[in-house]
């Protein structure tokens, strides 16, 4: 048996071999091989030992190196770039070929991170060679593709031609990689209760919204409902709609049997009974998400906000006294008005409305979007339910022309509707005209009854446009004229239904002219922002015009924001209102603290005389945010007088908490609510206080206690159990697990994955840890010190550690007693094994100690040492880790 390579000068490598040691074998091998054999003149290299200060050159295995085979094979923490780009960090297993040779075993997992073009790959390219566990050998699957590994940096480089891989834009994942998840039980909820007495009069309501789902394979079942009621008005469930739904992935669309809306990108939103197939653009490269408008308000007290579309109530909420925002939506479709009611505590309510029309649309030459609806339209504002039928098609004909059309059909009704959008210099134009025809049914008037009809004729034109000379946004103006005569689906039904009542068909009003503006503009040398928006409507059969402006500025000086803004609605009836709105901000603390509280000042104004100043202090706190708060005080006059509220927040690992209370001049109200998910899998019921439509369920059973990045609040359960939201669907969501926060000695086998999951998917990512205790073992073979850079397996052939200078052996162990492989090469000679027996640790305490050890290596093929004679020969002791 050859000895080992010897200490110092004598028993350990000088910081000059190991320089060249480093270089030489990992530099050459890099530079002229793979960890596959390559082309003849890479072959059946010699590498020169007298570099190394080996006393035996025989003792160190460096035939290996002639193949590029750096790495032993066994089990390494590995980063894996392909074609340049850092992909992820995880385990890869190094098997060994014939030739000795070492190849990384790249699994369906890791394979599923390459954006590859499927269409030109192998057809057998995901099948592996030999049984289902075994892996893909990629350079004999792909003998164009270049695999390198760096034992160096542990860096896994994959070379695959461009032929092989995806053209499209980055960020764009094939569907084979799509995820459809697994079976789970879905429960999103938000209840709210609310209650306020004023001048003697008690108001107590309860909302509590439910979406529900049911995912089975690629099928997924939803349920959007909402109970709501009040002790003054009726207490109902109210059904938005339930439908199943499943992605055909070769169409880039998907197809939906139940209740739901139409898309709503020619025509207005539309609830319907029946089947849809439509395609999603979140499929497609430089997807378009779905829009949904930024409702803005001001609220005098503590006051309910309800949203409601068509008459169905899409959101409800608690806000504070002051200016609101309201901009999580969920998208309906691009048209059809919002209708929103702000109640107050003192038993007031207004009532406006928030334009929800669509903006230019352009697509790449080439690309498509459809929708197809078979059903019946479903409205509570109608007595019967007529068939409803539509069919839109947009198509990008050129790099600046966008054609599109689409119709609408029912018993009695038909439109047809065409249209073009233009990318030109000057901004993005649409317009469009539809073509409509209603059948009214028998009239009653004249003494020959007839059959009447209404038809007529729409015309939109839109406009979009960034002016970056100006800094002038204009994203939205849209004006469209309608005829007498035309009738859109909903207004046709509304007639048709008021005539067979016997109502005259001008009971319905139908729109003549209608206008809306969004519009903004940044002042030079840090002046601020200026906006301004509005609409314009009336009717062909209604007097008067409906308009609303408003228009505000915005700055900041130095850590102070302002804010003024002004708006001015009329209403058909002839009446005025406006309001004013200064306000200002500023933090109460340094920048450089943590949670530091806001102050904001507002002063408001309006057309009846009312003056009112408020002032309020918001914050949040904890180490992940979870708690959040706000003081105002309000005053006003008209007999207002002063008045106050307090508001907190606290999203705990499971629910998120809120309440409310205010008071004021002959009134006070209260408020209390939660919103969370509870998901249901194979493992149990998992809660998170986050709402989203697409989740991954975290597996990482031996980890309680670890937090997932960027998701703030999200850990860990006591089973084992976490939920991600907010993935974003078809494409590559990179899920990281933060292992701070799990007990001591535990290890994770990675901490990133990727997933792409279908939109609505529950898809698990499974985490392997291990409980491991740290050992350091000083360990001879044959009297003299283990060579320096040898790699440590486990009985599974796991890698588990390496040896560092001196001998030392540095692993992390699973079992309280067992035997360790040591190899510096692939023969017998270079192999040896050490057993070790860890101190027995009290019961109620945690390992916070790296354990010491002094044990002989002995060769592989002898009879190792038995756990008695360890435990009486042994020197073991334990020192403190720092």
């Amino acid at each position: 048996m050859s000895k080992s390579l010897q200490r110092g000068s004598q028993s350990k490598f000088s910081p000059l071999a190991l320089a060249i040691l480093s270089t030489f074998f990992v530099g050459n091998a890099r530079a002229e091989n793979t960890v596959t054999p390559q082309p003849e003149t890479a072959k059946n290299l010699e590498f020169d030992s007298s570099f190394l200060n080996v006393d035996d050159q025989s003792s160190v295995d460096l035939s290996r190196f002639a193949h590029g085979s750096s790495a032993l094979p066994g089990v390494y923490k590995t980063a894996l770039y392909i074609n340049s780009q850092l992909v992820r960090n995880t385990d890869i297993e190094f098997k060994m070929r014939s030739d000795k040779s070492v190849y990384p075993c790249l699994t369906r997992e890791i394979i599923k991170n390459i954006a590859f073009n499927y269409e030109k790959l192998p057809a057998d390219f995901l099948i592996p060679s030999g049984n289902a566990d075994q892996c893909l050998d990629l350079e004999k699957k792909l003998p164009q593709a270049r695999v390198t590994y760096d034992t160096n940096e542990q860096r896994l480089d994959i070379v695959i031609p461009q032929i092989y891989m995806l053209t499209t834009a980055r960020g764009t994942v094939s569907p084979e990689l799509w995820d459809s998840g697994v079976p789970a039980l879905l429960l999103g909820y938000n209840v709210n209760g609310y209650t306020s007495e004023s001048r003697g009069t008690t108001y107590n309501s309860l909302y509590a919204g439910v979406n529900a789902g049911l995912n089975v394979g690629a099928w997924y079942l939803r349920h959007n409902g909402a109970y709501s009621g009040s002790n003054v008005g009726p207490k109902k469930y109210n059904t938005l709609n339930t439908y199943v739904q499943r992605d055909i992935p070769i169409i880039k669309g998907r197809v939906l049997m139940g209740q739901s809306n139409t898309l709503g990108m020619l025509f207005d939103t539309l609830p319907f009974t029946g089947i849809q197939l439509a395609s999603d653009e979140r499929m497609l490269p430089e997807s378009v998400r779905g829009y949904a408008p930024e409702i803005r308000g001001i609220a005098r007290t503590n006051a309910r906000v309800t949203v409601r579309q068509g008459g169905q109530v899409l959101y409800e909420t608690t806000v504070t006294p002051g200016e609101f925002l309201i901009n999580d939506l969920y998208p309906t479709g691009y048209g059809g008005d919002l209708e929103v009611t702000v109640r107050e505590s003192d038993g007031t309510q207004q009532t406006f409305l928030v334009p929800y029309a669509s903006v230019a649309q352009l697509l790449r030459p080439g690309s498509s979007r459809y929708s197809l609806t078979m059903g019946e339209l479903r409205s509570e504002i109608l007595r019967h339910n007529s068939a409803l039928y539509q069919a839109t098609y947009q198509r990008g004909l050129t790099n600046s022309v966008t054609g599109y059309g689409g119709m609408q059909l029912s018993q009695n009704y038909y439109a047809l509707q065409v249209g073009a959008a233009i990318g030109t210099p000057i901004g993005a134009v649409a317009f469009d005209a539809t073509q409509a025809r209603m059948h009214l049914g028998k009239s009653t008037d004249g003494p020959n009854r007839h059959d009447a009809a209404m038809s007529g004729q729409s015309y939109q034109i839109s406009y979009s446009k960034m002016i970056t000379e100006t800094n002038s946004n204009l994203s939205l103006a849209a004006y469209r004229f309608s005829t007498d005569g035309y009738m859109d689906f909903m207004t046709a039904m509304q007639t048709r239904e008021a005539v067979e009542q016997g109502f005259p068909a001008d009971s319905i009003w139908r729109a003549k002219n209608r206008l809306t503006v969004t519009y903004g503009q940044g002042l030079p040398d840090a002046w601020g922002q200026l906006y301004l928006s509005g609409s314009v409507q009336n009717y062909w059969n209604k007097e008067g015009t409906e308009k609303q402006y408003q228009m505000g500025y915005n700055n900041r000086y130095k850590s102070v924001s302002y804010g003024l803004s002004v708006g001015r609605s009329y209403s058909s009836l002839g009446s005025t209102q406006t309001n004013y709105l200064l306000s200002f901000s500023v933090p109460l603390g340094r920048d450089d603290q943590r949670n530091i509280p806001q102050l904001r000042m507002d002063l408001s104004h309006d057309s009846s005389g009312r003056y009112g100043q408020q002032a309020t202090v918001s914050g949040t706190g904890g180490a992940d945010n979870q708690f959040s708060y706000g003081v105002t005080a309000m005053n006003a006059n008209q007999g207002v007088g002063t008045s106050g509220s307090v508001n907190g927040n606290y999203r705990s690992p499971a629910t998120a908490m809120s309440g409310t209370y205010s008071t004021g001049k002959g009134y006070h109200s209260a408020s209390a609510g939660l919103n969370g998910t509870v998901i249901g899998h194979t493992g149990g019921l998992t809660f998170t206080p986050y709402t989203s439509d697409t989740f991954a369920l975290i597996e990482a059973k031996g980890a309680e206690g670890a937090s997932m990045s960027s998701y703030p609040g999200v850990t860990v359960d006591s089973r084992g159990y976490a939920v991600v939201p907010y993935l974003n669907p078809y494409q590559m969501n990179d899920i990281i697990i933060d292992p701070q926060g799990t007990a001591a000695g535990v290890e994770l086998d990675n901490t990133s994955q990727k997933v792409a999951p279908y939109s609505g998917a529950v898809v698990k990512v499974k985490y392997n840890a291990r409980q491991g205790t740290l050992i350091l073992i000083n360990s001879t073979y044959q009297g003299e010190p283990v060579p320096f850079g040898a790699n440590i397996f486990d009985g599974k052939g796991n890698s588990v550690g390496s040896v560092g200078q001196g001998g030392q052996l540095y692993a992390r162990v699973a079992e309280d007693q067992g035997r360790l492989q040591v190899k510096w090469g692939e023969g017998g000679e270079m192999q040896c094994t050490v057993s070790y027996v860890l101190m027995p640790i009290a019961k109620g305490q945690t390992q916070s100690q790296i354990q010491t050890f002094t044990s002989p290596c002995t060769a592989a093929t002898s009879s190792t040492f038995q756990t008695s004679k360890l435990a009486k020969s042994d020197t073991v002791s334990a020192v403190n880790n720092g």
